[in-house]
């Protein structure tokens, strides 16, 4: 049968198969080549007849054939076979193909089978990128959940939640950690009018609302801290910082903001104003203390004299010269005590120094034994030193600062102790430092003492004994001691004594 210009099927079936752009072939069961199209011939470099009669190891070398063999073995034992391989084009690059065998069955018998190679080199490299988008599209939501997650976290550690208000639809939207801070059921939708009120302190409310509205109004965003009261009645303190949201035409359609829990923040703030004030206070007094001590020094000096004076004078009774005798000592006392003064003002505001030097503290120890010994023999205590015999204990000190810290020491042991009671002294060289310890068989002190024992001005209850002193000997002590790179420390029960340990630095061997 032939169309309108001659020609008949097969004429179309042959410019169909000379057009295509796969490569067919037929093989016949002698692998020998019996029809191939002018695709398949290009791919080779030959004319199409030529290759006809040519054996399949011929026309594809040794290499490729060895690649295909047992597909073209299988498909003379009738198995179709379909797969697909890397192999040089025509201009020698790569190129990925795929090949469909098709055995040609009659009767039962293979008379060989028909190729038709079809490349998919752009289908393959379309697959590969397609695959390479997906994996990275994989990835970078891997890595968005994981930004998501962090940035859970983040807002639970550090307690801030987020929120949008929408004023067209007037529908709110929490975050998570907003529900939590502020006590609610995340299921449920946000409070909203007087029920959110609810949450905070009615000065705090209008303080938010007032910044919210403005925000409305100006667009200018806001940062307001409010107190909060959760349902669960657990309050504390909010940075509340929100900012307005416009659309393409400029208007403002949203506020937006976030949330912090800062109530630890306040308190760390009004701690550290209060540490402040107290600072400030404890130099203020201090500098008091120390001008009027500056004052009282001078008429007081004209009292001694005056008094010393008034002892001397042969011309008064005895009972007026023991009266200047009173006088002199209150104001000695009062001398001593202003002295005191000077030097606790001087070591709080950096004023007083030491000067450290190579002394012996144990010869320094027994002259303070010797110099207190009449008011240990008036109060009934007795010293027991036990020193080291002979061995000089080398410490850098000054010796001065160190002679009024051992003798504020010994005095205390000797006023607050009972009669028959005894004073001990020991001495330990430590190596790097040196240890002077004075213990004491007297009324021992509470651990609430304990923590006040180097208040300045504090007595510890002692002010109601009748024992003179004036609660400055011991802060005094501690600040010399620090001073001169030691430290002090003290051991006290009650009803069993006390034992404070002074530390100083060793001089150098």
């Amino acid at each position: 049968m032939s169309d309108t210009h001659g020609h008949d099927t097969a004429y179309y079936a042959r410019r169909l198969v000379d057009h295509v752009e796969a490569l067919l072939a037929y093989w016949d069961r002698d692998l020998r080549c019996r029809f191939a199209n002018p695709a398949y011939g290009r791919w080779f470099k030959a004319d199409p007849a030529q290759l006809i009669g040519k054996s399949m190891p011929e026309v594809l070398g040794p290499e490729r054939w060895a690649q295909i063999e047992h597909h073209a073995r299988a498909a003379l034992r009738g198995e179709v076979q379909l797969f697909d391989r890397d192999a040089p084009g025509p201009d020698g690059a790569m190129r990925h193909s795929l090949a469909h065998y098709v055995p040609d069955v009659v009767d039962g018998e293979v008379l060989g089978f028909t190729v038709q190679v079809t490349e998919v080199t752009k289908v393959k490299k379309a697959e590969a990128a397609l695959r390479a988008e997906m994996a990275e599209r994989s990835r970078a939501y891997e890595l968005l959940r994981e930004s998501e997650l962090a940035l859970r976290e983040a807002q639970r550690l550090g307690q801030i939640g987020g929120w949008v208000w929408d004023l067209a639809s007037d529908v709110t939207v929490w975050s998570e950690e907003l529900y939590a801070i502020l006590g609610y059921d995340p299921s449920q939708p946000p409070p909203v009018g007087a029920e959110h009120a609810k949450l905070y302190a009615p000065h705090s409310w209008d303080v938010l609302r007032a910044a919210a509205v403005k925000a409305l109004k100006t667009g200018e965003p806001y940062a307001v801290e409010v107190e909060y009261r959760r349902p669960d009645g657990v309050g504390g303190w909010l940075e509340c910082r929100g900012v307005a949201v416009h659309n393409a035409q400029g208007q403002i359609f949203k506020l937006r903001g976030v949330v912090i829990e800062i109530t630890a923040r306040r308190q760390v703030q009004e701690a550290r104003m209060q540490r402040d004030l107290a600072e400030a206070a404890s130099r203020n007094k201090t500098q008091f203390l120390s001008r009027v001590s500056h004052e009282l020094r001078t008429p007081l000096n004209a009292v001694l004299g005056f008094s010393q004076l008034s002892e001397m004078d042969e011309t008064l009774s005895p009972k007026h010269r023991r009266w200047a005798a009173v006088i002199m000592s209150s104001g000695r006392h009062m001398l001593d005590l202003i002295e005191d003064i000077l030097d606790l003002s001087g070591a709080e505001m950096g004023h007083l120094s030491v000067v450290c030097v190579d002394m012996d503290l144990a010869a320094l120890v027994l002259a303070s034994v010797a110099e207190l010994t009449t008011l240990a023999d008036q109060a009934q205590v007795s010293f027991v030193p036990q020193l080291p015999q002979g061995v000089p204990l080398r410490v850098m000190g000054d010796p001065r600062r160190v002679r009024q810290i051992v003798n504020n020491l010994l005095s205390n042991a000797i006023k607050y102790n009972h009669a028959g009671g005894r004073v001990t002294l020991t001495a330990i060289d430590r190596g790097p430092v040196v240890e002077l310890r004075v213990e004491d068989t007297g009324v021992g002190m509470s651990a609430a003492q304990l923590e006040r024992m180097f208040t300045p001005f504090d007595r510890l209850g002692a002010e109601a004994t009748g024992v003179k002193g004036s609660g400055i000997g011991l802060s005094l002590a501690k600040k010399l001691v620090e001073m001169m790179g030691g430290e002090i420390r003290v051991h006290s029960q009650p009803g069993a004594g006390s034992a404070f340990v002074v530390t100083l630095p060793a001089a150098p061997r």
